[in-house]
């Protein structure tokens, strides 16, 4: 796993995703032949490439917890800056590649419109001392949030932190200050989101107790 250390700006992420997908050839592929495919560009894009089945409209039954966890960890060791690392649990899963080939169109167009906007800038966010484990760690927290099993009724709770993390990400490769700012808003927007469900679920069950008492 050293070769994640590696980066090689010159290949759009775009351009990776789609390489990505002529490699798997209509067959399955496990998220280590992913990342082996994607030749040393670096444990941020390794993270975007987890989160890209939160941003599809599609769902891939399972994967909410084992990615989540796998972000969350990833976010730590850059937090701590500790070398790339993924548990064999979620390097040994594999994808069918008609649920490959959905989550790599749909990540290739946002990720086009994204990369026409994402530029060097405002480098004193990514300057300050300290901002890598801030950002480290906000990845942590994002990855948390796409673990937790919420019920379907409500949405956007995955896509949220999902964004949040491909703009964290992104911004940290290409030393764009302004889009980790937009990582960190929308990691606070996930939060507060997740917050609120947390206590409309509660109320509601409170609420579900007193009928249900008044019963008997």
């Amino acid at each position: 796993m050293s070769s994640l250390l590696a980066t090689e700006p010159s290949e759009r992420l775009s351009d990776a995703l789609e390489r990505l997908l002529r490699e798997a050839n209509g067959q399955p592929m496990r998220i280590r032949d992913m990342v082996e495919a994607l030749q040393g560009r670096g444990l941020q894009m390794v993270i975007i490439l987890l989160c890209l089945p939160f941003l599809a409209p599609v769902t891939i039954p399972g994967i909410s917890i084992p990615f989540g966890f796998a972000i969350m960890l990833s976010g730590v060791r850059i937090a701590f800056g500790h070398r790339p690392w993924l548990p064999g649990f979620i390097l040994n899963r594999s994808l069918s590649y008609p649920s490959l080939e959905r989550m790599v169109t749909y990540g290739c167009r946002v990720h086009r419109k994204i990369e026409r906007v994402v530029r060097p800038r405002m480098s004193a966010v990514l300057d300050t001392p300290g901002m890598t484990m801030v950002t480290g760690l906000t990845i942590a927290l994002a990855g948390f949030l796409l673990s937790l099993p919420i019920p379907p009724p409500f949405p956007l709770t995955n896509t949220i932190p999902g964004f949040a993390i491909i703009f964290l990400s992104l911004g940290s490769m290409e030393r764009d200050g302004r889009t980790i700012l937009w990582g960190y808003a929308l990691t606070a927007l996930a939060t507060v989101y997740v917050a609120a469900i947390a206590v409309v679920g509660k109320a509601g069950a409170v609420q579900l107790w007193k009928f249900l008492s008044g019963l008997f």
